[in-house]
């Protein structure tokens, strides 16, 4: 009997289950839409799918085949969702980079993933050409717009050279899809791979989520090369929608933005709502906003006061904030409903998504009791790059994993988390390990001992401080330390601020005590975000 379903084991397509076929659906659905947008330069739905086609051949013309990894080191700009869409339907796996690198961040991340080919705005040429010698693996840099330089490959020369013709790569669920770069809490990046199967469902959940549908346009506000934007990305490439890419955040412009194109849903991080809703009145009430829908806040903790404020000035729109990590992609959101009855509150699980609190030695624990979150579903990530250790270190087996974060569950199923993953520091929602600027001020000569916290911040949430402990007989100033660090770490990672101790508390195996250096600052309680 059981022989009689042995055809039917199995669906006879995965067309559909597949962010290329989802995307070629679209093409055919709408092929005058918009699919990008930013400032004066657009492109349809159509003319996305030929550019995208050319410089994917192009690409292939050049020796490049599936599974290449190729970094994209771009801005918010036009080139980047079409960076985006052609690696995608190529089979290349991408590496979106953050543009705020120096050189030695920059040469360890495209080494440390093998980047055969560099996608790069033209202002970073003069980081790349200090690196490139360092990196044996990468054969193509491909600067974008039309110029060639010595060296380089020119963006739009690629794409008039290519044929319109469709890629020959057959992409399935199972491929990989990107590299997404994390910081580790040994200092060193960590690459969260993530596959073309999560990164369809992550675009699913985002979208039933919001209730987005085709046609919808998205103002990408906050830097494209980040997870979270990259899900937006993914969401609007799924159902059919248009990007609206904002090439820097400035309060005015986004307000601009919403009213000139029509914008349906945005996401920001708390300290850019901080910044918007500083404006005056005048500047705040001109603009015609009622084509927003959905406006969504992570990153970072949102305040309550700002909660307030985005409730009562984006009033016909719904607020969501949610909470999710690169590895693990959108974890859980709190709704509209519930954004003024659930204060430092997270939310739910999202879309197909479970979570569960563990506790070391006592197993899962019940509401009220803080545990590590594990997170498991069909939007995670399937581990790290050349990294088993942290990759066994992330996962309870093999489809429960965690990055480290403590919270607890109320009765009800909503979700607060408690405290930072091994002390990541959020600042403006980019995330900060200290670890890493620890490393670099080990390097200062005069420096004996040092340890990085985060402490508030009205504008930042966090603003990263160094506390440091001077080797006896030598002298050294807080601006000796924030040059130093100028000169070796990406501006976001530079301590604001500089303390000098006599001493730094460690517990009795040589782990600094955090907990008890940032008590001045954020007090007893043990909720240090607000």
């Amino acid at each position: 009997m059981a022989d009689d379903y042995v055809g039917f084991s199995r669906p006879r397509t995965k067309y559909s289950n597949n962010l290329v076929g989802s995307m070629k659906m679209n093409v055919s659905r709408n092929p005058e839409m918009p699919a990008i947008i930013c400032e004066d330069r657009q492109e349809s739905w159509a003319e996305m799918w030929d550019r995208t086609n050319r410089l994917g051949n192009a690409m292939y013309g050049l020796g490049l085949k599936k599974g290449d990894r190729v970094a994209m080191l771009l801005k918010n700009c036009f080139e980047f969702p079409e960076a985006f869409v052609t690696t995608t339907k190529s089979g290349f796996v991408m590496s979106p980079v953050n543009v705020n690198f120096r050189a030695d961040e920059l040469a360890y991340q495209l080494g440390d993933c093998g980047a055969a080919a560099l996608i790069v705005n033209p202002e970073y040429l003069e980081l790349v050409r200090a690196v490139r010698d360092r990196l044996p693996a990468l054969r193509h840099v491909i600067i974008t717009g039309p110029n060639d330089e010595k060296g380089f490959l020119s963006y739009e020369n690629l794409i008039t050279q290519g044929s319109p013709s469709e890629l020959p790569t057959s992409i399935s669920p199972y491929d990989m899809h990107m590299i997404l770069y994390t910081s580790g809490t040994t200092g060193r990046p960590k690459g969260a791979v993530r596959g073309y199967m999560e990164n369809f469902h992550t675009g699913v959940a985002v979208s039933i989520e919001w209730r987005l549908r085709s046609g919808d346009r998205q103002l990408a506000v906050t830097p494209l090369y980040h997870a979270a934007p990259c899900a937006w990305l993914l969401a609007t490439l799924v159902t059919g929608g248009t990007e609206v890419v904002l090439p820097a955040f400035a309060p005015e412009r986004v307000l601009q933005a919403v009213e000139r194109f029509k914008i349906n849903w945005l996401m920001m991080v708390p300290v850019m709502y901080d910044r918007l809703l500083a404006l005056s009145p005048d500047v705040l009430y001109r603009h015609d906003l009622t084509s927003l829908r959905v406006v969504i806040s992570g990153g970072a903790p949102l305040h309550t006061s700002t909660r307030r404020r985005i409730k009562e000035f984006f009033s016909r729109a719904e607020l969501h904030e949610f909470y999710g990590s690169t590895e693990l992609g959108v974890s859980t959101v709190l709704r509209d409903e519930d954004q003024l009855r659930k204060e430092r509150c997270v939310g739910k699980p999202i879309q197909d998504v479970e979570l569960k609190l563990i506790a070391p030695g006592k197993g899962e624990v019940g509401p009220g009791e803080v545990g590590l979150l594990y997170s498991r579903g069909l939007c995670g990530f399937r581990g790290y790059w050349n990294n088993a250790e942290a990759t066994e270190e992330a996962f309870l087996d093999a489809e429960w994993a965690t990055v480290g974060d403590m919270a607890r569950r109320d009765e009800e199923g909503y979700y607060y988390i408690v405290d930072r993953a091994k002390d990541m520091i959020i600042s403006g929602g980019v995330n900060v390990y200290p670890v890493e600027i620890e490393e670099t001020l080990s390097h200062l000569p005069q420096v004996q001992d040092v340890a990085v916290i985060g402490v508030p911040d009205p504008r930042w949430g966090e603003a990263v401080k160094a506390v440091v402990v001077v080797r006896p007989g030598e002298s050294l100033t807080a601006e000796e330390v924030i040059a130093f660090c100028k000169d070796r770490l990406a501006s976001f990672k530079v301590p604001k601020s500089v303390e000098f101790v006599d001493v730094i508390p460690r517990t009795p195996t040589g782990k600094i005590l955090k907990r008890e250096l940032r008590k001045p600052y954020w007090g007893e309680g043990t909720i240090q975000v607000s």
